[in-house]
């Protein structure tokens, strides 16, 4: 079980992250900052500088918004009101970002028929069948004596006479020779998809708003002497008859002039077009409603006459009286206003449901069948919704101006709502005298002998349908008039122009700057990426808030060139290149100087075990780690030392027993060949076992010559070690057993401390046993090797074995910058001590 207890001062508490330590997360990965770094910037040099170059050329066009316009068609008696510019404007903007708008010009143009050669003598008409997803091509085009052959690769695909169709299945063009081809031509041709030349065609169109006051010659000057370009601004904004509230300058980037060119006239003319048709829409949608009513009360009418031919002749009525003819009439006047009534009220219930389901899209209604009121309410929200549909695509759904629409709209719908109210009472009251007028002619008629009854009923739908008919037909004479007088509020006040010379250069400056940018931005994202993806220990509260463990101590890392040496030779060996020889293994000691932070690491080691929970005694103590590598018998040995410097009674038992070499026993050149398994397999004593350890002099590293000497004697006596002895064939079945037990029991009672170097807990279950017959243990986790992920694993693994673990011990932390958190703790420290030194020497 885990030791819950807070141990307060056991670490010093991390520093807020500052920007500088980024720079020190730079300094830290900085190989790998400059191996990303490096090749990319090497290679987006030579990319840019060795890519083939595209020019580009532009054509450009203005388009002049008119100030006031009056609203032609229904509402026509309102006369003229204030064109919205934002609104016009951003309509416009929506539809040239639209693939559906450029898409017309596609077609127009045939843009998706690329040639690989230029050939200005040459054109193609294509006409697009069914979509593809993938290009079409390359195909080869050979044109001479006006015929052509189509090949790809070397089949021939088509061939034929110039200007014939060919057909391809997905597409058909044909060869349009603008002038007589002379010589043999070769072309390259490939159809590329409609939308991806749409799409293409889209994101190389720019949109500039001028005010009219403020035109600049926009492309650049034509150089023709005399032209008269510098008054080409008066000419524009003097101009009486010009009245005009904005401009708009649209600029077509492409890869050749004439085809810059080209799609600016179509999209100049497909703009006003557009704005045609946008303000056409409500006089479209009444036009296909009373087309509609127009021809189902025709059919009507034919088939009533019909009806009334046959009833005629099968019962031999020549035609009603005058005075029956005289109430057919009456009655089906009345009829006739009648159904215009419910007519309008069906209309207005379609715009009681658009109110009331809040919707954002107007419903198709007949409007010029409705009250002259409701129209005017319904033509402002109209205008209204148009707005936010063009704003919407500008601006963001809680954007002041488009809320600023949308509380227009929500007061219109009110006031429509209201009207709609008044309008539908008055409605129902027409309705009520209308049939009560019917009624009452209809009494008249009751009298009458049944054959005339039932012509009159037939004479009284044929006249309501004829007038019916006859209404219909006077709107959609009215509203044909009104949609034919819609006219555009923009006006091209300079046409479509190109550039003879493109707009872009190689830039090899700008290509030096961009690689530069581009590579200090992938070294720093590699560089990001690796610290987030690391989980390697680099932070202590990492383990205390991720791991749950309090860490009991920080180990500072071996020298710079200890490090690389000692690196290297243990690389040397894994691989063969030297053999390793017992005499070369040495165990790292610590330095006894107080000041030194190597000692101070592991004193605040010691002393935070022997305080830190004060309720329970520690003194068998188990070291392991989640795997080799770690540093466990380093931190072991010389938390032995340390202890055992300060007064104590200390025993270092090693039972590693799977390491093959580089173990407790070895490392500290013991020429016993006896130890722990003799004792546990009961042919040897334990006091033969254990003997007292002191290091030779060249291995206690860090000590000076004058206090080596009282250093080790002060170790006299005061560390003893139990070596591992011969490995027997089934070594866990004695470690596993009582009398494992029992040897540690013994040793407890007769040392102060027993610190047992262990087995890594991840990769043997025998650490689970000796630990959980300790008093406690201590995970040793290695900086920047050792993960979380090992760490938890590690815990739960002694959790479930019910040992009680004290916390973790943080080893070979190096002295660098980026380490921030330790180098706050060494600053901290050595201050301190050195602060203290010389208080005692001037004392």
């Amino acid at each position: 079980m885990m030791n819950n207890h807070s141990l307060k001062g056991l670490s010093i508490e991390a520093p807020t992250f500052q920007p500088r330590d980024l720079l020190a997360i730079l300094y830290r990965r900085r190989e790998l900052f400059f191996i990303l770094s490096i090749p990319f910037f090497i290679g987006v040099l030579i990319y840019r500088l060795s890519r083939p170059y595209t020019p580009i050329y532009v054509a450009s066009f203005d388009i002049a918004i008119k100030k006031e316009q009056p609203i032609e068609g229904i509402f026509s008696q309102y006369g003229p009101q204030n064109v919205q510019t934002t609104t016009i404007t951003q309509r416009i903007v929506s539809n040239l970002l639209s693939v559906n708008f450029t898409r017309k010009v596609v077609d127009s143009l045939s843009l998706f028929v690329v040639t690989k050669e230029k050939n200005h003598n040459i054109e193609f008409e294509a006409r697009y069948k069914t979509d593809f997803e993938k290009p079409l091509g390359p195909y080869k085009l050979e044109i001479s004596n006006n015929r052509y052959r189509l090949l790809k690769g070397e089949t021939i695909v088509k061939d034929g006479d110039i200007g014939e169709e060919i057909d391809l299945g997905y597409l058909s063009f044909r060869i349009k020779p603008l002038e007589k081809i002379n010589r043999e031509s070769f072309l390259t041709l490939t159809f590329f998809p409609r939308d991806r030349i749409a799409l293409s065609l889209r994101n190389s169109i720019s949109i500039n708003v001028l005010e009219a006051g403020k035109i600049d010659k926009g492309i650049g000057s034509g150089g023709l002497p005399g032209s008269g370009e510098g008054v080409a601004r008066r000419l524009i904004t003097g101009n009486p008859d010009i009245d005009i509230s904005g401009i708009l300058r649209i600029n077509v980037y492409w890869g050749n002039p004439k085809d810059a060119l080209n799609i600016a006239r179509i999209l100049s003319n497909q703009i006003i077009k557009e704005d045609i048709e946008e303000k056409s829409l409500q006089y479209v949608q009444s036009r296909n409603f009373i087309e509609t009513q127009l021809e189902l009360y025709k059919n009507r009418l034919n088939e009533l006459e019909q009806e009334i031919r046959v009833f005629k002749e099968k019962n031999r009525i020549a035609d009603l009286g005058a005075k029956t003819q005289s109430l057919i009439t009456q009655i089906s006047t009345l009829e006739s206003q009648r159904n215009q009534i419910v007519i309008e009220e069906n209309v207005i219930k379609k715009l009681i449901d658009f109110i009331n389901t809040k919707q954002d899209t107007l419903p198709n209604l007949a409007t010029n069948l409705i009250s002259s009121s409701v129209q005017q309410l319904y033509s402002q929200l109209f205008q209204a919704a148009a707005e936010l549909k063009a704003i919407s695509s500008e601006y963001a759904y809680e954007h002041p101006k488009v809320v600023e629409i949308k509380s227009k709209i929500d007061g219109l719908k009110g006031q429509l709502k209201e009207e709609i109210a008044r309008r539908m009472s008055s409605i129902k009251t027409e309705l009520e005298g209308i049939d009560a007028q019917i009624n009452q002619l209809q009494t008249k008629l009751e009298n009458m002998p049944e054959a005339e009854i039932n012509l009159a009923r037939l004479e009284r739908d044929r006249e309501t349908s004829e007038k019916l008919y006859t209404f219909f037909a006077e709107k959609l004479e009215e509203i044909r008039v009104q949609e034919a007088g819609v006219t555009s509020d923009l006006k091209i006040i300079n046409p479509p122009i190109s550039t003879n010379r493109p707009i872009n250069t190689r830039g090899r400056m700008t290509s030096f700057l961009f690689a530069l940018v581009i590579s200090l931005f992938v070294g720093c994202a590699g560089v990001v990426i690796a610290e987030y993806f690391d989980t390697a220990i680099r932070d202590v509260e990492v383990i205390k808030n991720k791991v749950g463990l309090p860490v009991y101590g920080s180990i500072p890392a071996l020298g710079g060139y200890q490090q690389i040496l000692r690196g290297f030779e243990r690389w040397t060996r894994r691989i063969g290149l030297k053999r390793h020889r017992r005499s070369e293994l040495k165990l790292r000691t610590i330095s006894f100087d107080p000041s030194d932070i190597d000692f101070e690491a592991f004193r605040k080691l010691a002393v935070n075990l022997e305080f830190g929970s004060p309720e329970k005694e520690y003194r068998a103590i188990y070291l392991t780690s989640p795997g080799p590598e770690d540093g466990k018998t380093f931190v072991t040995f010389n938390l032995g030392l340390v202890i055992g410097a300060v007064g104590k009674k200390v025993i270092i038992v090693d039972t590693d027993f799977r390491k093959k070499r580089e173990h407790l026993t070895d490392l500290a050149h013991l020429r016993k060949k006896s130890g722990l398994f003799e004792v546990l397999q009961g042919r040897l004593d334990l006091k033969d076992a254990i003997f007292e350890f002191l290091p030779p002099a060249n291995e206690v590293q860090g000590l000076e010559q004058s206090s080596r000497k009282d250093a080790q004697n002060e170790l006299v006596n005061k560390v003893y070690v139990l070596p591992l002895g011969s490995i027997p064939p089934n070594p866990f079945l004695f470690l596993e057993s009582t009398r494992m037990e029992e040897v540690l029991k013994e040793l407890k009672r007769e040392y102060d401390y027993v610190i047992i170097d262990g087995l890594p807990a991840l990769l043997f279950a025998d650490a689970s046993y000796i630990a959980k017959i300790s008093d406690g243990v201590l995970i040793v986790a290695r900086y920047g090797k050792t993960t979380v992920k090992e760490l938890e694993e590690s815990r739960d693994i002694l959790n479930h074995a019910k040992a009680n673990i004290i916390g973790a011990v943080v080893n070979n932390i190096p002295y660098t910058r980026d380490t921030y958190y330790y180098h706050y703790y060494h600053k901290y420290y050595s201050k301190y001590y050195y602060s203290k030194s010389s208080a005692t020497r001037n004392s």
